[in-house]
């Protein structure tokens, strides 16, 4: 039985993370943590942000700022490349010198050459196909035995209520429907005079209602009559053929009340063997993304698991790895007035390694009984499930309930923070009709996560809510017409749920966003400042940062460029770049080259732009988190002066 528990609040979890930042700066020499907390965001976007970010990293890492941060925000794409992080630096020890194997040649080679993760030869495409077409039946197992249970109950309360009425209830209804239609479509001017269109309607909705039963008892009996449907079913062979025969009778029997208690049973029976988590095609794509960016652990299911990133068992004994914050989606559809008071329909919901959870439901420790199993490769799969019926604000209730029956989805039923005791034994059709139903809600033994960019994409919302003091965020996101969706919602998030305002110097629309008439932008990135607004509830009184905003984007070569560079060559046979669709996870070397490429370019104008082209990676590996944000407080400050001036703006 599960127990409810007090989970841990946010203080507790800050309080903690604070601890193991303390722990790794002290491993790297660096001072202990104040009011300069250094963090990195990598943004949703497919294997495209994947990509993007790992050429950014590559560049920040070599100049000694990936050492600074700590801390390594990541949602969907952005989480593959920082799950490789974190498990290349947990393959080396997580101290000071594991950072010189991050980005080595060997590894990026193997990187490139998953590029197309999901199936990268032609058999890998019908690995691709069996496991979606498996996936659907095993799934289907329990969807036929929940409508043969609801079938069979409206047939025999049909055939209970036909017989009540001297058989003529299909009669009856038949001609209500018949009356209703004439009114409605010969006597529509006339309706003034008799019944109302408010009426007529109500009549309508009744007859729906009352022809369910009738519907299932035409459907149940069609399918009773096919004898032998599961012969089929079962193949044409002796054995599965028997079985088939058996099936059917045992479904479909005289008495009604054999028929509902076998169709129960099975129900029942397999419904602890339904679980979504292994059933959907989550399980496949974890995989594959463990073998793409997990590939220097091994084991990642029966090891490494996520709470094994802390080489020891206290925050105080933190590695010299950025502490990682995976963003997930809590999805909250069903609505209760007591817990979710405030709420929409989602919920910003962590996965790391000292502790999972959200503000709303509490935190549990990630190394206690509940979250025990979940392992980086899940977590990162998790983060990335873009693909499911419940999508946060986002979700359509009607596809929802198609995309449910049809198994497409790649959400998580996890653990609810709120109960700390985890059960043997999960009946899942209770599960599954609720995320079928979209009523998914914070109240019950689990709750349903999805892909963190379906309540903030770019994965800054958290690193505000620890008031990071420099914030270096990379927007690698579909965003063909730059309308820079996801950094307005962020800015309307940290205004109403944080009580904090992002401030852009120059905005990003002016100097990102291509222009007309060459299609290239004037630069790859945006400064910010962060700071509290009056009567803040989050106790943020005194917070000052910047936000580095990096977007996928093009500036215009010169011809030695545009003709050698990958992201160059690339753009000439295809428009779109740098933001064709996220759709596309099926990257070959020449598009994986040309968005690596793209993020070392995009990072390396960042650094040039803020530290100057005199200064060498030497120099900058020494500098210092307070030394870094000077740098960038320089860059704002002078956005800042060439906005007020703007004749001595470049062009």
């Amino acid at each position: 039985m599960w127990k409810a528990s007090e989970p841990s609040d946010l203080d507790t979890v800050l309080k903690d993370e604070r601890a193991a930042i303390a722990a790794r700066r002290k491993k790297l020499n660096l001072p202990p943590p104040e009011d300069d907390l250094v963090g990195i965001a990598l943004s949703g976007g497919g294997v495209r942000s994947a990509t993007v970010s790992l050429g950014v990293l590559d560049v920040l890492n070599r100049n000694g700022f990936l050492e600074k941060a700590d801390y390594l925000s990541s949602v969907s794409g952005g989480g593959y490349t920082a799950s490789y992080v974190h498990a290349t630096l947990k393959k080396h020890g997580s101290g000071p010198a594991s950072f010189a194997n991050l980005f080595t040649e060997e590894n990026i080679r193997q990187l490139r050459n998953h590029g197309s993760y999901l199936a990268s030869t032609l058999f890998g495409y019908f690995k691709l196909a069996g496991a979606f077409i498996f996936s659907f039946f095993m799934n289907l197992v329990w969807v036929l035995a929940l409508f043969v249970v609801l079938g069979a109950t409206a047939n025999y309360l049909f055939l209970w209520i036909d017989s009540r009425v001297a058989y003529l209830y299909s009669e009856v209804l038949l001609c209500a429907a018949i009356f209703v239609f004439l009114v409605h479509f010969f006597l529509h001017g006339f309706r003034r005079y008799f019944w109302s269109s408010n009426i007529l309607y109500k009549v309508e909705g009744i007859i729906i209602i009352l022809a369910i039963p009738y519907a299932a008892h035409l459907i149940f009996n069609a399918f009773a009559n096919a004898h032998g449907v599961f012969t089929r079913v079962f193949l044409a062979c002796n054995c599965t053929s028997k079985a088939g025969h058996l099936l059917s009778d045992l479904l479909f029997r005289t008495d009604w009340r054999q028929t509902i208690a076998v169709s129960l049973a099975i129900l029942g029976f397999i419904g602890f063997f339904a679980n979504p988590n292994i059933l959907t095609f989550h399980r496949f794509y974890r995989d594959s993304l463990a073998r793409a960016y997990l590939f220097l652990v091994k084991g990642v299911d029966r090891a490494f698991k996520l709470f094994t990133l802390n080489p020891g068992k206290t925050p105080d004994e933190w590695g010299a790895a950025p502490y990682p914050l995976i963003n997930t989606c809590l999805n909250l559809l069903g609505r209760d007035p007591e817990h979710f008071s405030g709420t929409s329909t989602n919920e910003h919901f962590i996965l790391s390694p000292l502790y999972c959870g959200s503000k709303l439901t509490g935190y549990a420790p990630s190394n206690g009984p509940a979250y025990k199993s979940m392992t980086l490769a899940t977590a990162m799969a998790v983060s990335g499930a873009a693909v499911n019926p419940d999508m946060g604000y986002k979700t359509n209730r009607f596809l929802a309930f198609a995309m449910t029956i049809l198994n497409l989805r790649l959400g998580y039923w996890a653990p609810n923070p709120r109960f700390q005791s985890f059960p043997g034994l999960t009946w899942w059709p209770f599960f599954h009709i609720a995320e079928l139903i979209s009523r998914t809600n914070a109240n019950r033994m689990r709750v349903l996560l999805s892909d963190g960019g379906h309540i903030e994409n770019l994965g800054v919302f958290e690193l505000l809510r620890r008031r990071c003091r420099l914030i270096f965020a990379v927007d690698a996101g579909a965003d063909p017409d730059f309308t820079f969706q996801d950094l307005q919602e962020l800015i309307i998030q940290a205004r109403n749920i944080l009580g904090v305002k992002i401030e852009f110097s120059v905005m990003p629309e002016t100097v990102i966003r291509p222009e007309p008439s060459h299609g290239y932008s004037r630069a790859h990135f945006a400064v910010a400042s962060i700071s509290d607004l009056p009567g803040a509830y989050e106790n943020l009184k005194g917070y000052r940062g910047i936000l580095i905003y990096v977007k996928a984007s093009l500036k215009a070569p010169d011809i030695v460029r545009k003709t050698k560079e990958p992201s160059y060559l690339y753009k000439t046979w295809h428009p779109a770049f740098p933001h064709k669709s996220t759709a596309d996870q099926f990257f070959d070397e020449p598009q994986w080259n040309a968005y690596y490429t793209l993020g070392k370019d995009m990072a390396e104008e960042v650094l040039r732009n803020v530290l100057g082209n005199g200064m060498d990676t030497a120099d900058s590996r020494g500098m210092a988190a307070g030394q870094w944000y000077s740098k960038f407080e320089s860059k704002l400050r002078e956005q800042l002066q060439e906005k007020r001036n703007p004749a001595q703006t470049d062009k």
